[in-house]
């Protein structure tokens, strides 16, 4: 058995060669048509200035830069949801044209700047901790009784 996982382990992966997702060259070009198109009317074409493209181009990245800074690292997780709650939360999602991610998260942030409310929340949150944390043990006894039963 562990010869087939030692086998699986060394088995080489086909590989993937690298893609060029820079977007500064795309809109490098694209300013480039502007200017040419913008200057097309006069007789004689205006030849680039090595300079200015220069600054366009460190402006661009430089933008492009900050908006990359400024944009919020997300993380993925999966939430266990009791069934009548997930349904309803699905149901208000999709009326007020949200996601379950934005509104744990407009919850959270409002949560946290009042007080009394974060503790009713919390509160809740523990109750149902509780709750949740008795059915799963009552789940792990009825399993092995019924494999104590099934080996009898």
């Amino acid at each position: 058995m562990s010869d087939v996982f030692e086998r699986l382990k060394k088995k080489t992966r086909p590989s993937v060669p690298a893609r060029d997702t820079t977007l500064v060259k795309v809109q490098h070009d694209n300013l480039l048509n502007d200017q040419i198109t913008e200057f097309s009317h006069l007789s004689e074409k205006p030849k680039p200035d090595l300079d200015s493209e220069e600054v366009i181009n460190d402006k661009v990245s430089t933008s492009n830069q900050e908006q990359h800074l400024e944009l919020p690292q997300i993380i993925r997780r999966t939430i266990r949801l009791e069934q009548d709650i997930d349904t309803k939360l699905d149901t208000f999602c999709n009326v007020n044209k949200i996601t379950r991610d934005t509104f744990l998260e407009g919850a959270f942030i409002v949560c946290s700047e009042n007080e009394e409310l974060l503790q009713e929340v919390l509160n809740q949150a523990r109750k149902r901790y509780q709750q949740r944390k008795q059915a799963g043990e009552q789940r792990k006894f009825q399993t092995l009784a019924k494999k104590i039963n099934v080996n009898d």
